[in-house]
């Protein structure tokens, strides 16, 4: 079969490998739509602590059944993933939090290869049946969907609530129309590139910022909700500095090491840190949202390119040469 395999730090090649086999509870799917996540940027770099090499990346996909050892799927339906891998008998796996087991990995990041290739094998758990009259496209994103999906919830309470999200790229967008559709009542957006900015504007940013000028004054205390994508330390103080009193400071973004919270602050305005990592097996309301159109995912992508054109696209990312929000592959 033919993929990306990614042999170490900035070494993604197009390839051929042996297809592997199937295992009884496992599925193969024909990959036919698979996007280019925010982390995979970083696995690809060697800059993602979880990343194992040899791997083949990728977790936001659809495709089709082609091979099954399970009843409960036959060649032909039509797929996307919920790619995380979670061992069967712990008991959070009953619970359906498939994302708080110790053993919980991304597929395509640490032993099992992904979905930058032409078929995959996966558990049949992590295999979902796409909604009716959703295109293969649509279907890939539904997993980014589900990731601004609990971001939000973690934080929205009430629709009186005001939203202020840091960075404006594919999930930050999503985070934009998810807390729209969810029913925030003031949306502000920062992010460094304008063009992103306009992109906030158009999927229902109230307000957008810049941010690389000083925001202190201007933000200070006017926000329920924060949702931090950046994960830096400098983004956790400007959130508690946007924080109103009770607000909720909503961490996605992965940080690259450890940071220092302004307890005290935070304690003075009863501010609660949340960390939102990945998602439950539950992909319901993200699903809902994109089938019903409240979420239009297919307006953050940028790029579609052949799956092949995989290493020149993310070499020219690397040299700044080109900044995609979204991309999608084809096998």
């Amino acid at each position: 079969m033919k993929v990306l395999l990614l042999k170490g730090p900035g070494q993604l090649s197009f390839t051929e490998m042996p297809a592997p086999p199937l295992a009884p509870g496992q599925v193969r799917v024909r990959i036919r739509k698979v996007g280019i996540c925010g982390s995979d940027y970083s696995s690809v770099a060697g800059k993602l602590p979880f990343t194992r090499f040899p791997i083949v990346p990728g977790h936001e996909a659809s495709g089709e059944v082609i091979e099954t050892s399970t009843a409960d799927w036959a060649p032909g339906d039509r797929v996307y993933l919920h790619p995380i891998l979670c061992d069967r008998r712990e008991p959070v796996f009953a619970r359906g939090e498939v994302h708080h087991s110790d053993s919980t990995e991304v597929l395509g990041v640490v032993s099992r290869h992904g979905a930058y290739a032409d078929e995959v094998v996966v558990e049949d758990y992590m295999v979902r049946r796409m909604p009716e009259g959703v295109d293969f496209e649509t279907a890939a994103m539904i997993e980014p969907v589900a990731v601004a999906v609990r971001a939000v919830k973690e934080g929205l309470r009430s629709p009186r609530d005001r939203v202020l999200v840091f960075g404006a790229g594919n999930i930050g967008l999503l985070v934009v129309q998810v807390a729209r559709a969810l029913g925030a009542a003031h949306i502000a957006v920062t992010d460094l590139v304008e063009e992103r900015l306009e992109l906030a504007r158009r999927f229902g940013a109230d307000a957008t910022y810049k941010a690389d000028t000083s925001l202190t004054g201007e933000l200070e205390k006017q926000f329920d909700v924060i949702v931090d994508g950046v994960g830096t330390e400098d983004t956790v103080r400007n959130a508690l500095t946007a924080s109103a009193r009770g607000a909720r400071i909503v961490v996605y973004g992965v940080p690259s090491g450890d940071i220092v919270f302004p307890l005290r602050v935070a304690f003075s305005k009863d501010v609660r840190l949340i960390t939102s990592r990945l998602y439950n097996a539950d992909f319901e309301v993200a699903v809902q949202l994109v089938a019903e159109g409240r979420v239009a995912p297919l307006g953050i992508i940028t790029n579609r390119i052949p799956l092949a054109e995989g290493p020149a696209l993310f070499e020219k990312v690397f040299k700044g040469e080109l900044k995609p929000i979204k991309v999608m592959m084809t096998p």
